[in-house]
């Protein structure tokens, strides 16, 4: 695939750490340690910053000892290699301290380690420095394999597409499948020449990734894959494929053919019908399951997407029926929602303004003036085909089956449609007034309508630091730990 090829930095503003071995109590209390000697340490000694937009990145320390009460300081140095250093000023800004504060009676403690991350677009490679903590009176530094004291950090690059060349942002694969006697196809990208060739013997599993409202397949595919190698897992094993659900104009703009389907506005978004051919977006995913199915030692499939690839992603878990027949050949199916602008609420409640958790119909000078606030993609009136096939009680019975995790961003929280694109309308409005509140509102409604048997099957993650970022997402601990180890 060819590319024309700027490097600029893309965004994570995060890195949780792995704590291998903790249990829910290491997340807030050293109750249970039972060594007198006190030490702190990073669980990790390298991180990759890819990033798109400048925002402070937080790692984690970690301190063993006996539970303190009060707060310890560890001073730290920076250095540089000696090639490839990064900049202060023209990649990053340090903090004004130059200790970190480990909050007494605390496990873990999230630490600033970059102030800010600078959106570099004239570096032309990969930039590193690496922060050393620093000998503390009556405190070992390092942990007990002798290694913690430091990490590393470098800033990654990143391909910027450009919408207007077709060999940057139409895929360059093509998925073809059949309905009844009608051939279709759309774009995809991969890290495999063809994802019908299923005689592939070392995948056992596959990500799909799913573009937002920009339609930018590749950039999600760059997203991804990113994660998938800072997994450091064996990538031939694994299948990364970003689907592509294209517009109207991408049809004239890029001479698509005939058996391109293609979508007006956001209805791909939500599984409602292609134009002219009348095939849901659900279908096709559902075509591609398929197919990924005939892999013969494929164990796993997870399909995650970011704000409309979110969207797209929870419509389709409570929907589709696909899950159930691959449970039957016994490969795992997963969901990873990040960040959605809006949900399907399972019945015509809202969260009622001021509570904690207390659901009720919307008083009736609001629907009056918000008429349509239950009908789909809000809520489950007036289905479109394919899910209308289900019927809103099948959806309904059908949502808590699946294994899902919503992810949101801690920064998620810009009400600004021109910033973010996030959605205004009063049936949006109704479910929150950012993202973040979207998503806490919308898995407290699904606890209000099933109880707590939802969790049996799903979970939601605050993902600390981060905004509406794909990369920053995908590629945190707490996504890559949901897409690739769960």
């Amino acid at each position: 695939m060819k590319h024309k090829i700027k490097l600029i930095y893309s965004a994570i503003a995060f890195l949780t750490l792995t704590l291998i071995g903790c249990d829910e109590s290491d997340e807030g209390t050293t109750d249970e340690v039972s060594t007198e000697q006190k030490r702190v340490y990073f669980n990790v000694e390298s991180a990759v910053v890819n990033r798109s937009s400048a925002e402070p990145f937080i790692v984690e320390l970690r301190y063993e000892g006996p539970k303190t009460d009060k707060n310890i300081e560890i001073p730290y140095t920076v250095a540089f290699p000696n090639e490839n250093n990064a900049m202060e000023g023209e990649d990053f800004l340090l903090p004004k301290s130059g200790v970190f504060t480990i909050e007494k009676g605390k496990a873990i403690t999230r630490v600033v380690l970059l102030q800010q991350v600078i959106n570099n677009e004239n570096a032309d490679q990969n930039r590193s420095m690496s922060f050393e903590l620093q000998a503390t009176e009556g405190i070992e530094i390092g942990n007990s394999s002798n290694s913690g004291n430091s990490i590393t950090v470098t800033f990654g690059l990143t391909v910027v597409i450009d919408p207007t060349d077709p060999e940057d942002f139409i895929g360059d694969k093509k998925f073809t499948f059949g309905v009844e006697t009608s051939t279709f196809k759309i774009p995809y990208f991969s890290n495999r020449e063809d994802v019908r060739d299923t005689d592939n013997n070392d995948i056992t599993t596959a990500v799909i990734a799913v573009h937002g409202s920009g339609r930018n397949a590749n950039g999600q595919f760059e997203s991804i894959s990113g994660a998938a190698q800072m997994e450091n897992i064996n990538l031939d094993t694994l299948l990364l494929i970003a689907p592509q659900f294209v517009g109207d104009e991408e049809i004239g703009q890029f001479s698509l053919d005939e058996e391109h389907l293609f979508w007006g506005g956001t209805e791909w978004r939500t599984g409602e019908d292609s134009e002219e051919q009348d095939t849901s977006s659900f279908t096709v995913m559902d075509s591609l399951m398929v197919t990924l199915s005939k892999y013969p030692n494929l164990k796993k499939i997870v399909l995650t997407g970011h704000s409309a690839g979110g969207q797209f992603t929870a419509r389709y878990a409570a929907s589709s029926p696909i899950a159930d027949d691959l449970d039957a050949l016994d490969i795992d199916v997963s969901f990873v929602v990040n960040n959605p602008g809006t949900y399907t609420y399972m019945d015509d409640k809202r969260k009622v303004l001021g509570t904690d958790n207390t659901f009720a119909i919307p008083a009736g000078f609001v629907i009056e003036d918000c008429p349509d606030y239950n009908e789909y993609r809000f809520g489950l009136e007036n289905l479109p085909p394919y899910l209308d096939e289900v019927g809103a009680d099948g959806i309904r019975d059908r949502l808590p089956q699946r294994k899902v995790t919503y992810l949101i961003g801690q920064n998620d929280n810009d009400t600004s449609e021109e910033a973010t694109s996030i959605n205004t309308r009063c049936d949006a409005l109704l479910q929150g007034l950012d993202r973040f509140e979207r998503a806490t509102n919308y898995f407290d409604h699904l606890l209000d309508f099933y109880g707590p048997a939802i969790m049996d099957n799903q979970k939601i993650h605050v993902v600390p630091g981060v905004g509406h970022s794909s990369s920053g997402m995908y590629q945190s601990e707490i996504g890559r730990e949901n897409i690739f180890r769960n």
